[in-house]
């Protein structure tokens, strides 16, 4: 049997509802202390992202990115660029010649593989720290070309999208600031390569490359480009970006207070449904009580079967039917033969686990409707419905053997000795009568024997 615990029937002290006057007011301060904790996490995250999380991309003579020049030779003029890199500077020398229409010397910085490109759409401006001697205007184009394979080819630099901006350098060197949503996309590219309405706009989401050229005016003679630095500024949250986490942060806040008054209103809900569900539930385990105690009552606690008392309801109830449906009911008395001097030779303990044993082989063997009954002692009944006197027979000579043959505890040998019959036009206490002096034979004929005796 599994033990089981007693109920306790006083009430819970936590099913006591509790005064809701100090529970509203801790809610009340947590709300408070919840919005004075928000609002200086807002201040803290806005200040934070004007004056702090910012990224820079720097791009120098001394960064590991492939640079490269070109110039008007490839589509048959005569200007020839030439690059130097001395004291921390990449120095394009470039002689422009008139002979092509549009002449131009060009340095181009590989930042990454097309297909996976760096993305300059979250940063905010560029930094160009350069110098320019040339004649004329001495204006420079720079040149953010981004792949993107709706439009453009990986190993077909040309398709890259050119997002231009033109510019005049500072006489003295000085850094210039250009916002990235100055640059525009070149006109000439656009015609050049068909490109469709929605992709005609400028897009650094995949930058693989960044140009400097000169601008490609017909201004002869020789100029010359001093790049100490080319920086990408950004900030790794955009203001737009912090506005929505901060939306997002209040709404989620306004959210939990919201559950978190749920949560107290159902709490309340609870509290005063308790008692009632505590008389309710004191009632069922009244009720398990009671049943458990008499199922106890109707078990023998050592081996767990049925005992006299378990089986009364159910003996008269089988032996009414089988008289009422004229089918046979077997009735089989067993005693476990010289059991006496187990216990006094080995001991009680010893006793108590041959009785176990004996009720696990037992109930092992016999058929699932049939009921297995601790008598008294060392003897037991099984009470086998359905079953024909030859056929009980058999059972007990069966049990009989595979008892005589088990390996018993401490190496003992058990036997035991069967008495059978069934019943006839009688009441069932003449049956049991009839079995019980058909083990008497048995014990009397030598025992470990199965005797049968008919109505």
């Amino acid at each position: 049997m599994t033990p089981h615990t007693r109920p306790r029937y006083a009430p819970d002290p936590d099913s006591i509802p509790a005064s809701p006057g100090p529970r509203r007011m801790r809610f009340a301060r947590f709300g408070r202390i919840s919005a004075v904790v928000m609002l200086v996490l807002s201040v803290v995250l806005l200040l934070w992202q004007h004056f702090g999380m910012n990224r820079t991309i720097r791009i120098d003579a001394h960064s590991p990115y492939r640079v490269q020049i070109s110039d008007d030779r490839v589509n048959g003029g005569a200007s020839v660029a030439r690059l130097v890199r001395k004291d921390g500077f990449l120095l394009l020398y470039c002689r422009i010649a008139t002979s092509y229409d549009w002449p131009f010397c060009e340095m181009s910085i590989r930042l990454a593989p097309a297909e996976s490109g760096i993305d300059l759409s979250r940063f905010d401006t560029v930094t160009l720290a350069l110098d320019y001697d040339a004649p004329g205007s001495r204006q420079l184009r720079f040149f953010v070309r981004n792949f993107d394979p709706a439009y453009g080819k990986a190993k077909q630099e040309g398709s890259w999208k050119a997002n231009e901006i033109s510019f005049v350098p500072a006489l003295d060197g000085a850094e210039k600031t250009i916002p990235l949503s100055s640059f525009n996309v070149s006109a000439w590219w656009l015609a050049e390569y068909r490109i469709p309405v929605e992709h005609a706009g400028p897009d650094m989401h995949r930058v693989p490359q960044i140009q400097l050229s000169t601008s490609g005016l017909k201004e002869a003679g020789e100029h010359v480009l001093r790049v100490r630095y080319i920086a990408f500024h950004g900030k790794w949250i955009s203001r737009e970006q912090m506005a929505l986490l901060l939306v997002a942060l209040w709404v989620g806040g306004a959210l939990l207070a919201l559950l978190l008054d749920l949560h107290h209103l159902r709490q309340r809900l609870r509290r005063s449904r308790r008692r009632e569900d505590e008389l309710r539930s004191l009632t069922k385990a009244l009720q398990l009580e009671n049943k458990v105690i008499g199922e106890m009552a109707r078990r023998d606690p050592l081996t767990g079967v049925r005992n006299r008392a378990g089986i009364r309801d159910e003996l008269l109830r089988e032996a009414e039917l089988a008289q009422q449906d004229s089918r046979p009911l077997a009735v089989l008395f067993v005693d476990l033969d010289h059991f006496k001097q187990i216990n006094d030779k080995h001991g009680h303990d010893t006793g108590d686990i041959v009785l176990k044993q004996f009720t696990r082989e037992v109930d092992a063997l016999i058929r699932q409707g049939d009921y297995l009954v601790r008598w008294g002692g060392e003897e037991f009944v099984i009470i086998c419905p359905g079953t024909p006197l030859d056929a009980a027979a058999q059972m007990a000579e069966k049990i009989r053997t595979k008892l005589a043959e088990l390996s018993w505890h401490d190496g003992l040998v058990v036997t035991c000795s069967f008495g059978v019959t069934v019943l006839g036009n009688e009441s069932i206490a003449e049956c049991l009568r009839r079995a019980d002096a058909a083990l008497y034979d048995a014990k009397r004929n030598g025992r470990n024997r199965v005797e049968v005796r008919t109505p």
